[in-house]
């Protein structure tokens, strides 16, 4: 008889039965497992840790045929054993609570095969058999499997050369070519090749694009590739894999041949082993100034364009549609750009776009979608692109959420409490939940962020409209697929199949804040632009919030930022008073009080510095240094530091 897993409404947690399972080898299905029988090679798990049998979208698969030697498969016959413990390892697991997500058991899958693999190719050097059992893992495969993710000087040198020598971008280099050039296991080559990449990245500028948008100036945000301490691991990488593999030593009462090794407590972290390690960095903290100049330009961009260009899109649909219709064009294809150029000439574009310069629907030909000059116009496709980026960048602002969690937004995520009459954004947050699925919480937001985000619900409404599709805001993202550029300019007759029911891509998000900052000109640093991710969003939001509270919001900003306890948003947030930032912020304030017929929302203590300032000069570039003069003799004087401060209804201002 057959074996099966058992329903996932009945899965054991009583310690008492583990051992009747065992006998029986037969583990109970984990919840977020779609497959009807636990011995199936491939898994189909939920990506959002549950499954849903009607929109395979939100799954993904886990296959066990992977890599354990040179072409050799953990599915091969001949690693039935190394197979059938690995297996039941994630189910026991799983069953203990040690696995709480899918993705948990994938990456702990994926961890065991890398270690096969390299103590197989270690025993390969050596003329020994291969391994086939848990048990036949050494003491010795384990750590150099660990060695393995530090990265020899000398081995980067000769390939850095190579590369240099034969190669001008990413693309061209022949990995496999260059991996025969040099003696080195499969675990070593690929540290080594995430080395090479990181630093090609940081120091030469043709490898840094590929296919996409290129950036009018250097990034100021990325970090200079240092070789003389970047080559080491980096300290949290170590921790993760030696965790993965104690799950290991935890799952052996389910082994038949059992792993043997407490990895945590022969190696407590990567200090243990090495000499250097790559100590976690902080995320770059943007300048105040580029800061708020990025989220006034947002503002500007939703606030002016946003209704505008929705009923400008509509238009255009219908006036495209109309000549498709009247011309008996349905299924030519090769003349629908044809209408699209008289639907764009022949309808109006509305005042309120009229400084965008818009001068086509559509790009002229594939190489215009990553043009960074904007002098001669842009398309309606470039509009989209500057739409998204402007609103990811103020619900990046407000909410300090993780790219992951903004990227599965959906569209019904704006919502109105009926309690207090407050505007919330349901988001999922992917760390810091415990449960088998990702924690769905409300975060607060501004009215007009709540605002101007229906408004680009409606916006991507509408493109979806234009292609025929009809979607539940519930189950549709607000960030999806159908706002690409050929998704948004395309003819209503052309649909890529599920296209609309994926979530936006992170490249294609990359390059539309990309596109942003160029587009807005923002402010250069030595000759560099900041081209921020969504991380640097999140921790400028955790700083001006831990500082406009004077540390006294901690707890607040944990729960808002979702960590998993006071010391990991402490160092998120924590800004040295000494540190540079400090002085831009305090020369932004006075440049805020130097703004005349501005009113400064702020404590007596700022009010008397500002007004003192004013009636001395009535002119702004006179009374800016007045400004901050000012303010560092009054912190001399009563020996405080400016902080801000959360003032009622969710806004803030400066104190002393």
């Amino acid at each position: 008889m057959e074996k099966t897993g058992l329903s996932p409404h009945k899965e054991l947690n009583d310690p008492t039965k583990l051992a009747i399972i065992n006998e029986e080898d037969c583990y109970p299905k984990p919840s977020w497992m779609l497959n009807e029988s636990v011995f199936d090679t491939t898994w189909v798990i939920g990506k959002t840790g549950y499954a849903l049998e009607d929109n395979q979208n939100l799954t993904r698969r886990l296959s066990f045929a992977k890599n354990v030697s040179h072409n050799e498969k953990l599915t091969d016959k001949i690693n039935q054993y190394l197979l059938e413990d690995i297996r039941n390892s994630l189910l026991y697991l799983n069953t203990k609570g040690k696995i709480t997500r899918a993705e948990r058991a994938s990456d702990i899958l994926r961890t065991t095969c890398h270690l096969i693999v390299h103590a197989n190719e270690l025993q390969g050097l050596k003329n020994q058999k291969p391994i086939r059992s848990l048990s036949e893992i050494s003491f010795e495969h384990v750590k150099d499997y660990l060695l393995s993710f530090n990265v020899e000087k000398h081995n980067f040198d000769k390939c850095l050369d190579i590369i240099l020598k034969r190669w001008n971008s990413k693309s061209e280099i022949d990995w496999g070519s260059l991996k025969k050039s040099i003696t080195l296991t499969s675990r070593q080559f690929k540290s080594l090749k995430d080395k090479l990449i990181k630093y090609l990245e940081s120091q030469h500028e043709g490898f840094r694009s590929e296919i996409g948008y290129t950036a009018q100036y250097p990034n100021a945000c990325i970090i200079k590739f240092d070789i003389n301490y970047d080559l080491a691991p980096k300290v949290k990488t170590i921790s993760n894999e030696i965790s993965k593999l104690h799950a290991l030593f935890t799952a052996r009462p389910c082994q038949k041949y059992k792993f043997r090794h407490p990895v945590q407590k022969l190696f407590s972290s990567g200090y243990t082993i090495f000499n250097e390690v790559v100590e976690p960095e902080k995320t770059p903290l943007m300048p105040v100034q580029i800061s708020l100049y990025t989220l006034s330009s947002a503002l500007h961009f939703v606030r002016a364009y946003g209704p505008s260009l929705r009923k400008y899109l509509s238009s255009l649909n219908k006036a495209e549609k109309t000549l498709i219709d009247s011309n008996g064009a349905k299924k030519q294809v090769d003349n629908l750009r044809k209408y699209q150029n008289m639907a764009f000439k022949n309808t109006p574009i509305p005042d309120a776009l009229y400084d965008l310069n818009i001068t086509s629907w559509r790009y002229e030909n594939e190489l215009d979608r990553y043009k960074n000059d904007f002098s001669d116009g842009i398309s309606v496709g470039i509009v989209v692109r500057l739409y998204i980026a402007a609103i990811w960048i103020l619900i990046a602002s407000f909410s300090g959420a993780r790219t992951t969690s903004l990227i599965t937004l959906r569209r019904s995520c704006f919502v109105q409490s009926p309690i207090d009459g407050l505007f919330d954004l349901i988001l999922r947050i992917p760390k810091s939940s415990e449960r088998w699925e990702l924690e769905e919480v409300h975060r607060p937001i501004p009215d007009i962020i709540y605002d101007y985000g229906l408004e680009f619900a409606a916006f991507v409404s509408e493109i979806e409209e234009r292609r025929g599709l009809v979607n539940d805001d519930k189950e549709s993202y607000l960030f999806t697929r159908m706002l690409n550029a050929r998704s948004s300019t395309a003819s209503t007759y052309r649909l890529e199949t599920h296209e609309h029911q994926k979530a936006f891509g992170r490249d294609a998000l990359d390059d539309c804040l990309d596109t942003f900052f160029d587009w807005i000109e923002s402010p250069l640093k030595n000759g560099k632009r900041w081209y921020a991710r969504t991380h640097q969003f999140r921790r400028f939001f955790a700083v001006l919030y831990f500082n406009f509270t004077d540390g006294e919001g901690l707890d607040e900003l944990s729960w808002f930022l979702g960590h998993a306890n006071l010391d990991q948003t402490f160092h998120y947030a924590e800004v040295d008073p000494t540190d540079e930032w400090i002085e831009e912020a305090e020369l932004t304030i006075a440049k805020i009080g130097a703004s005349l017929n501005k009113h400064i929302n702020a404590d007596n203590a700022i009010h008397t510095i500002v007004n003192k300032a004013r009636k001395t000069s009535n002119i702004s570039t006179v009374i800016e240094p007045l400004v901050q003069k000012l303010i560092s003799e009054h912190k001399e004087k009563t020996n405080r530091k400016f902080v801000f401060a959360k003032l009622k209804e969710r806004t803030f201002s400066f104190i002393s």
